[in-house]
């Protein structure tokens, strides 16, 4: 189940190198989001995954089995147990329950068949000169459905379709949510927001330098394939280029760099590759620029002297870098030892019951969907740890 959640994470954050190093802007660490999808499999079972992230640090998880919020972080939970936020989460049980049968509803009156996957992402980005942005999206299918204009307090289809037009029209008649909206986004969110990014300065503005490898392949009988691998950084923005003897390698259909991706960590890797021949003659360092190394930066030579040959053992084919030195600035760059990944999220099964619903969970006298009845409310979080969201990758 938490492919889908995944999916929809990756789509709406850059996923590439992106060229500019420098560390992001401080509006980027007060950016709150909420992301749900809903699989509906028949018109008796859903299943549902969510998260919420503070820039891109995951400060809540849904169970999927219990559909109760775990916090992630103690300033999180120390946060939100002081705010309003707090009576909001006490009644998400009811909410979530709301949305499923909502779903289901527009998917009978559009006269869709199953299965639907709905997404919804919402969220609230506040600016250093003191305004904020703030939307609903929601999606079918994996395209926009309909949107919220939040000053004229209405709902816009996305698409020329009877889904997106019921639905857009439903949601707008129905003033009770176009009131709470407003509500979470001119005082909740924005002072929620505040306060966590006062509280979580150190995980939120953290820097953490790359560590590279450079290392082949064989692409054939003819060429190599060199591959660098920069992982273990802090936070996405990189720069990866291929130089040339001692010149980067202009863009062409032999090099390629990956898209940027998280790890179990809270860091990020990538790849850049460069397709060569071994008799060219020619020497070949890979260099990453990152915020943490400020204006140097990591320079990790293929090695010279080795013997090309196809068959090219893999244990022979490894130039690791413990220290480099800039090309800007004769000053050793010193590359940490990789520490063991911690968990995505570390959940805190203390306190948390309170934000799965409650007795509010029982309050609607709600049906059986996909094995949940209204019992399940009173869930508390087990305090196994879930799946990582995205494990390490090698």
């Amino acid at each position: 189940m938490w492919p889908h959640c995944l999916f929809l994470f990756l789509l709406l954050h850059k996923t590439w190198a992106e060229a500019e190093t420098s560390c992001p802007p401080p509006e980027e660490s007060q950016f709150f989001q909420l992301f749900y999808t809903l699989l509906l499999g028949n018109v008796s079972s859903t299943e549902l995954t969510g998260m919420a992230l503070l820039a891109d640090v995951p400060i809540m998880v849904l169970d999927p089995h219990t559909w109760n919020l775990n916090i992630c972080r103690p300033w999180v939970q120390e946060i939100t147990a002081e705010t309003e936020v707090k009576k909001i989460l006490s009644f998400s049980m009811v909410g979530i329950r709301n949305t499923i049968r909502f779903m289901h509803e527009m998917t009978a009156k559009a006269g869709l068949d199953y299965p639907r996957v709905f997404q919804i992402h919402t969220g609230c980005k506040l600016y250093t000169n003191g305004t904020r942005w703030s939307f609903v999206n929601i999606g079918e299918g994996g395209r926009d459905l309909v949107t919220y204009e939040l000053s004229r307090e209405r709902w816009v289809p996305q698409r020329s379709t009877l889904l997106a037009k019921v639905m857009s029209n439903t949601l707008t008649d129905l003033r009770a949510v176009s009131g709470f909206l407003e509500h979470v986004f001119s005082s909740s969110f924005p002072n929620y927001i505040l306060m966590l990014h006062e509280e979580g300065r150190t995980d939120l503005e953290r820097r953490v330098p790359p560590m590279a490898v450079v290392f082949a392949r064989t692409a054939g009988q003819v060429q190599l394939l060199l591959v660098c691998r920069v992982t273990s950084f802090y936070p996405r923005p990189i720069a990866v280029t291929w130089l040339r003897d001692g010149r980067e390698v202009p863009p062409s259909p032999a090099l390629s760099t990956g898209t940027v991706l998280p790890n179990a960590d809270l860091t990020y890797q990538l790849r850049s590759t460069l397709l060569v021949s071994p008799q060219d003659g020619h020497s070949y360092a890979c260099r990453v620029q990152h915020c943490s190394l400020g204006d140097r930066s990591l320079l990790v030579p293929w090695g010279k002297g080795w013997v090309w040959h196809m068959g090219w053992p893999g244990a022979a084919t490894r130039s690791r870098l413990t220290s480099a030195l800039s090309p800007f600035k004769k000053t050793p760059v010193h590359l940490p030892l990789l520490a063991s990944p911690s968990p995505y999220c570390s959940l805190l099964p203390s306190s948390l019951g309170e934000f799965g619903g409650g007795d509010a969970g029982n309050t609607l006298g709600l049906e059986r969907i996909s094995g949940h009845s209204s019992s399940d409310a009173h869930l508390v979080p087990r305090p196994s740890l879930p799946a990582p969201f995205l494990s390490q990758l090698h």
